[in-house]
C-alpha cells in the first residue's frame, strides 16, 4: 500500500530539508525564464526557490493537502508558481515541457522506479537536466526507517514478496543509476554531500518526527490492534534507542546524514 504523504504534518520535515533544496537549486542556476518541474514538491521548497530566481515553475505532488500548503506559501511570498496533484508515474507535464526537473528526497519513494525515470526523461527537453537527491544508507533517516520497518514486521509479519512488483532502485548508487537512466539515453553523475540535523535532545527530535506521514501511518496501523497503546510505546522505545546510538552530541543532539545529488542528462 502506497504511503499517503498528506497524513500528519510533513511541514517540520520540509523545513529541516530546506537547506538541501537551496543547494540543489543553487547549483542549477541560472534559472531566469527556465521551465522547471519540482517533482514531489511537498511544501514547495525547491519550487519556490526556483520561482524566486525567475523560473517558470510547476510543482507536482501526489498529496493534495501538501499542494495546498505549497500554493499558500507561494501566495504569501508573492511568487508565481503552479502547483498540481500528480505522481511520478504520470507527471502532468507535456513531453519536453521542462528544461530542469528537480526532485528533493521525493521520487526515491516512488513505488515503480523505472516508470518514474521514464516519465522524468519524457518531461525534460533535449537539453534538459534532471536532479534528484537521495539518502545514502546510514544516518538518522535510515536508522529511523529501518528500526520502524523491523518493528512493524515483527508485529504484522513481513510483507509477502510480490514477484510482479517493480524492483527497487538504489537511488544513491552510481552504477545502478547509470543502468536505470542509460536505457533512456541519459548519462548520470553522482555527488555526495553531508548535512547535519541538530536539536536539544534525541527525545525532542523524535517528538518532532512523530507527525511525519510515515510515523502517523505506522501509528494508525498499530492502533488497529487491541494492544495498540503498548505496541506504540514499544516502537517509541525502540526508535529512541536507535537515535541515541547514532547521536554525535551527548549533551544535545546531532546526527550527520550523507546524501547523494544525482544529475542526469542526455548523451
Amino acid at each position: 500500500m502506497e504511503l499517503d504523504w498528506g497524513l500528519g504534518q510533513y511541514e517540520p520535515t520540509g523545513e529541516a530539508l530546506l537547506p538541501i533544496s537551496e543547494v540543489v537549486v543553487g547549483m542549477s542556476e541560472p534559472l531566469a525564464g527556465k521551465r522547471v518541474v519540482d517533482l514531489g514538491t511537498g511544501t514547495g521548497n525547491a519550487a519556490l526557490l526556483a520561482a524566486e530566481r525567475g523560473a517558470v515553475v510547476t510543482g507536482v505532488d501526489p498529496a493534495a493537502r501538501l499542494v495546498e500548503v505549497a500554493r499558500k506559501r507561494a501566495a504569501e511570498r508573492g511568487l508565481q508558481a503552479e502547483f498540481v496533484v500528480g505522481d511520478a508515474a504520470s507527471i502532468p507535464v507535456a513531453d519536453g515541457g521542462a528544461e530542469l526537473l528537480l526532485s528533493v528526497f521525493a521520487v526515491i519513494f516512488a513505488p515503480d522506479a523505472d516508470a518514474a525515470i521514464a516519465e522524468m526523461t519524457r518531461v525534460v527537453g533535449p537539453d534538459g537536466l534532471i536532479r534528484v537527491t537521495s539518502w545514502v544508507p546510514g544516518g538518522s533517516m535510515m536508522a529511523i526507517n529501518n528500526t520502524a520497518g523491523k518493528f512493524m514486521a515483527e508485529v504484522f509479519g513481513a510483507p509477502k514478496a510480490d514477484p510482479d512488483a517493480p524492483k527497487p532502485l538504489a537511488w544513491h548508487d552510481e552504477d545502478a543509476l547509470r543502468a536505470a537512466f542509460g536505457k533512456y539515453g541519459f548519462g548520470v553523475e553522482v555527488e555526495r554531500r553531508l548535512m547535519n540535523l541538530t536539536g536539544t535532545s534525541a527525545e525532542v527530535y523524535l517528538e518532532k518526527s512523530a507527525q511525519h506521514p510515515m510515523a502517523v501511518s505506522a501509528a494508525q496501523a498499530l492502533a488497529s490492534r487491541p494492544d495498540g497503546a503498548q505496541l506504540q510505546a514499544g516502537l517509541e522505545r525502540r526508535l529512541l534507542a536507535a537515535v541515541q546510538e547514532i547521536n554525535e552530541d551527548p549533551a544535545a543532539f546531532k546526527v550527520s546524514n550523507e546524501y547523494a545529488i544525482v544529475t542526469a542528462r542526455r548523451g
